[in-house]
């Protein structure tokens, strides 16, 4: 005597119910990828069940009954694998979905994380770029014009005696001479380049102040 199937597809209700979940957010691409897989192999089962129950029902040596009952099992069957194939064909389109949507949340992350950073160095530059642009400024202003009465002073009014005086800049940085092993030292009262932090076309240099764009 031929028995029933209790479910239409190999797995039953929880693959499906699994299955209904996946098209409810909550799910990641994680969690669909090995649905898809475990969906294709119901559905590969429920096809060879189908052929199963075909060639039964086409025994001529089952009674009517047995017939019925294997033809009842044959659609079912193969109702189940049509439906596990749309489901598949379906999945893989939310899969899509679903890593796109994943893709876009690691951007907006990044994008976050970046503003946040962008945000916070803008206020540290607000809050100490005017000061150093102005100190700094009339700094090497000063040492510019230290070093023109320097040069007065060694090359026409040194003392007798007197050794010849060397540039601020030379002794706060803690260098002999502007011309080491054969290589030029780069001046930093010559080669500062200090943009004005407030923008004005007509002077859009802190120093040197007679730049210009």
């Amino acid at each position: 005597m031929s028995q029933a199937h209790s479910n239409t597809t190999p797995g039953g209700s929880a693959l499906e119910d699994r299955i209904t979940a996946a098209f409810v957010d909550g799910l990641t691409s994680a969690d669909i990828v090995p649905l898809i897989a475990e969906a294709e192999s119901a559905a590969l089962a429920s096809g060879k069940s189908a052929e199963h129950a075909r060639e039964r029902a086409l025994d001529p040596a089952l009674t009517a009954k047995a017939v019925a009952e294997a033809r009842r099992q044959m659609e079912d069957s193969a109702f189940g694998r049509e439906r596990l194939q749309t489901a598949v064909s379906r999945l893989r389109e939310r899969l899509k979905e679903v890593r796109a949507q994943e893709e876009n949340q690691r951007r907006w992350t990044a994008y976050l994380k970046v503003k946040a950073d962008r945000d916070k160095f803008a206020a540290e530059l607000k809050a100490s770029y005017p000061s150093m642009e102005s100190r700094l400024g009339e700094l090497i202003a000063k040492i510019e014009e230290n070093d023109r009465e320097i040069e007065f002073v060694n090359g026409h009014a040194l003392p007798s005696g007197a050794e010849r005086l060397r540039s601020a800049e030379l002794i706060a940085r803690g260098i002999e001479a502007w011309r080491v092993k054969s290589a030029d030292v780069v001046r930093i009262t010559r080669e500062l380049c200090l943009p004005a932090f407030k923008h004005d076309q007509h002077r859009p240099y802190a120093w040197p102040r007679d730049r210009r764009g």
